[in-house]
């Protein structure tokens, strides 16, 4: 195993935000020597994205609410006053996450600490601090444009069973069937699990409220979150008061009634409680074909904050209470989209048999079609019809270790297995598209441009015609 003491994170890390910065929003950040903790005191929005496999930890990017509107204005190329909410700067906020992680994660995995990015999560408010826990490294960055800051926290360890190969490849997991998610039963699980935890090592009785409409306490709060990563994605917080959370450190600890908790303790404790819960509920996950893995937890303090997940299929919440103390409990499951996309394209039409052909076998019956045929030439590269001067090859450096592949799509159709084994040099397959109808450009199976076929010097290239949005185009490249 590779050890993650010497991996440069901050090298990813810096050139990653730098890098994306200064392609897509002409934005010159500048690394700080400032405290990461210290230096936003106003509203803020925060992505935090967890990752497991071989390395279990969290990436998380601070923005003030003013800077996140103008970086959101920038990455979409619009005016401040045509931003149309905050759900625009949410996404914008998504998408620095995922690529920051993404290059981080891309990094991993280059090093052999193969592992999986969770969907950011977000948290909003005016009064909180939010840190990874359970981690062996921990570092903190600080990043300055004009007068506005960006800091960014990253906490990672090797995972426990990473040695043993207890670690599952994400890659060889079957996909999930969104109707197994839709029906399973969180409820009974998610209460049994905290009713039992409460009553073996606390000592406490927690009653389940029927009651989900309370509202959240107005005193400052203690909120321990997990994240569930693979073929399913999601997340669990618990949140009580401050109150409230030393009183279970005091009791998971034996301390004596007069002894003073420390917010180390505290961290501690509801960390593991996130642990135990969210370990639970992993493993009836698993049992019904739901496979996943838990992430580090991270804790959050404050008096003024939201968190939550964009995009999850699934959202619960649940209310217990102990002699007026109350515990929330707020989860949201999805999908992983990669999965669920190629779930979708195997479904079958009306005329498909009921049986399941996997794209395994559709590979193996097209590749020993394809050696029965001449060599096919090599193919072409795709020739733009200008080069952009205004982004020189050099701002790209933060993608050029992510592989992607660039094919050209004339077409699609669907068709039988018989049909496909009865293709031979000479047949004709008949595409859904017409003639002279602009040709697909697609990065790792994800449309980014239309184009036409151009024929110049006996060579065969394609003049790009079309641009997809920039949102989606950084979304191809994630």
């Amino acid at each position: 195993m590779n050890d993650l003491k010497k991996f440069d994170i901050a090298t990813s890390v810096t050139d990653s935000l730098i890098d994306l910065f200064d392609t897509m929003m002409s934005m010159e950040l500048i690394l700080s020597d400032e405290e990461a903790d210290e230096v936003i005191d106003s509203n803020r929005i925060v992505g935090s994205v967890s990752m497991a496999g071989k390395v279990l930890g969290s990436i998380i990017i601070q923005f003030s609410e003013e800077f996140s509107k103008i970086v959101t204005a920038a990455m979409l190329g619009i005016e401040l006053d045509e931003i149309e909410g905050f759900e625009e700067v949410k996404d914008v906020v998504n998408e620095v996450c995922n690529i920051v992680g993404g290059s981080l994660k891309s990094n991993f995995c280059d090093a052999g600490l193969i592992c999986e990015l969770a969907p950011p999560a977000f948290i909003t408010g005016t009064d909180f601090k939010i840190e990874s826990v359970n981690v062996d490294r921990h570092e903190s960055y600080t990043f300055t444009y004009q007068e506005y800051k960006i800091s960014v926290i990253v906490g990672v360890k090797i995972s426990e069973g990473a040695e043993d190969g207890q670690v599952f490849n994400f890659k060889q997991i079957e996909p999930i069937d969104t109707e197994t998610l839709q029906v399973f039963d969180i409820k009974s699980h998610i209460s049994k699990s905290l009713i039992d935890v409460f009553d073996s090592m606390l000592s406490m009785e927690l009653v389940m409220s029927e009651d989900t409409s309370a509202s959240k306490m107005a005193d400052e709060s203690i909120a321990g979150s997990v994240s569930f990563i693979g073929p399913l994605m999601g997340s669990i917080n618990l949140i009580v008061s401050r109150k409230f959370s030393e009183a279970i450190t005091s009791s998971m600890l034996g301390m004596d009634d007069d002894e003073e908790v420390e917010e180390e303790e505290i961290k501690d404790v509801i960390s593991e409680l996130c642990n135990i819960v969210g370990g639970n509920l992993k493993s009836k996950f698993c049992d019904a074909g739901m496979m996943c893995e838990l992430s580090t937890p991270s804790f959050t303090a404050g008096s003024d904050f939201i968190i939550e997940s964009k995009n999850m299929a699934r959202r619960e919440s649940f209310v217990f209470h102990k002699n007026g103390e109350t515990v929330y409990v707020e989860i949201g499951l999805s999908v992983a989209e990669r999965l669920e996309k190629n779930s979708d394209e195997d479904d079958a039409d009306e005329d498909t048999p009921e049986s399941v052909v996997s794209q395994d076998d559709i590979d193996a019956l097209i590749s020993s079609q394809i050696e029965k045929n001449e060599k096919e030439p090599e193919p072409l590269p795709v020739e733009p019809e200008e080069e952009v001067a205004d982004e020189p090859e050099d701002k790209l450096d933060f993608i050029l270790d992510i592989p992607l592949e660039i094919s050209v799509e004339i077409g699609r159709t669907r068709m039988k297995i018989s049909q496909l084994l009865d293709v031979a040099r000479g047949s004709v397959i008949d595409f859904i598209e017409v003639a002279d109808e602009p040709v697909n450009i697609l990065i790792n199976d994800i449309l980014i441009a239309k184009g036409e076929v151009i024929v110049e010097k006996e060579k065969y290239g394609v003049r790009i015609k079309e641009i997809t949005s920039r949102i989606e185009r950084i979304r191809a490249i994630c």
